[in-house]
């Protein structure tokens, strides 16, 4: 069927734009992204063959293990861009809040299945489970990564059979952590980010100047772009991290809205394909998973598009599948994975025929 075949298209599609972009701005890098392409491929592979009812039954070991590690990066994390986000292994560093969505996703989609959010004891046990990589993740301090992992979250959270008092609850709760979160645990350069995008007569500041050329990037591509490799703000060095943080406002120098236009198609059509099979699947669990990866990708995709074009603060959220980085690759391939394991399982089930 052709729905087994479209996660792999897009997943191809969006891997090809980032070798030619990076083969563009940061040629040095692309032997690199290839292999962490090559593996993810593998990963996606192996995970596809697999039943997602085994990948459900092993999540609570993977959920674990994510603990273990964020906790590890509190310890001998290394410190790169003012947070403590990676786990140093020679030459390789991980950085564990990438996995953080797809390993707990698998435990919360099973534990709402089994425990629907109707009492106010299944409500803390939700909050204390999907809250504590949440918390150890935002004390690094992430916030790009956590605003993603607690919007995928916040969608099962909303998707699940839970009373409506509860929104409330949670509601309140989260205007509360924001608050604490604004006044006692974000770093001044993080305040920064959005108060400068608040205030954009303030050019001064590294946030203003970030957002200020990415936007000059983005403008200058035109409708056709200036040609791969030509790049202006990119090859000057006048983008910053234009690799990752702000590879879109790299690709879209050189390929113009035309360019800019086909990435947030393949986003699109891949968000609205996540959904569609979520609906589509007949388990709850596989529904909750469809609808969490389909979340995260449009969330992170949305944001990072929009800091690039100046409508969102800069919180150093790349793009996935296109930015460099073998974190956020692999394990975007095993979630991807996961997923048409759900989409393989359909061909596997017996259809019932009315003569």
């Amino acid at each position: 069927m052709l729905r087994q075949w479209l996660i792999p298209f897009f997943m191809l599609c969006l891997a090809a734009i980032s070798v030619l972009v990076l083969r563009s701005v940061a040629p040095t890098l692309l032997p690199r992204q290839l292999t962490f392409f090559f593996l993810g491929g593998v990963i996606f592979f192996l995970a596809s063959r697999i039943s997602f009812s085994n990948w459900l039954n092993i999540g609570p070991y993977l959920y674990g293990l994510l603990i273990t590690l964020l906790l590890l990066t509190q310890v001998i994390g290394k410190v790169t861009r003012g947070a403590v986000s990676w786990i140093p292994i020679g030459p390789i560093h991980i950085e564990p809040s990438q996995l953080a969505v797809v390993f707990a996703g698998l435990v919360m989609c099973q534990f709402v299945v089994k425990n629907p959010i109707k009492n106010v004891k299944n409500l803390l046990f939700f909050g204390m489970l999907a809250g504590f990589p949440a918390m150890l993740i935002f004390l690094q301090p992430d916030f790009g990564s956590t605003m993603i992992y607690v919007s995928a979250m916040a969608s099962l959270f909303f998707l699940s059979d839970t009373k409506v008092t509860y929104f409330l609850s949670i509601l309140g709760l989260t205007v509360i952590a924001m608050y604490i979160g604004w006044n006692f645990l974000l770093r001044p350069y993080q305040k920064a980010r959005v108060t400068s995008f608040l205030n954009v007569s303030d050019q001064a500041s590294s946030a203003s100047y970030n957002a200020i050329q990415s936007v000059i990037a983005v403008g200058s591509g035109q409708f056709l772009g200036r040609g791969l490799g030509q790049g202006i703000q990119s090859h000057l060095r006048f983008l910053p991290e234009r690799q990752t943080d702000f590879v879109f406002a790299s690709f879209a120098e050189e390929t113009g809205w035309v360019g800019s236009g086909l990435i947030i198609a393949i986003y699109t059509m891949l968000t609205f394909f996540l959904i569609l099979m979520g609906y589509l699947a007949p388990k709850p669990a596989e529904k909750y998973f469809c609808y969490i990866s389909a979340t995260m990708l449009g969330v992170q995709a949305t944001i990072n598009v929009g800091m690039n074009i100046g409508l969102l603060p800069i919180t150093g959220i790349t793009l996935p599948l296109i930015s460099y980085g073998g974190s956020s690759v692999l394990s975007l391939c095993f979630q991807f994975g996961c997923v048409q394991s759900i989409i393989n399982d359909f061909k596997k089930r017996p259809s019932l025929h009315i003569r």
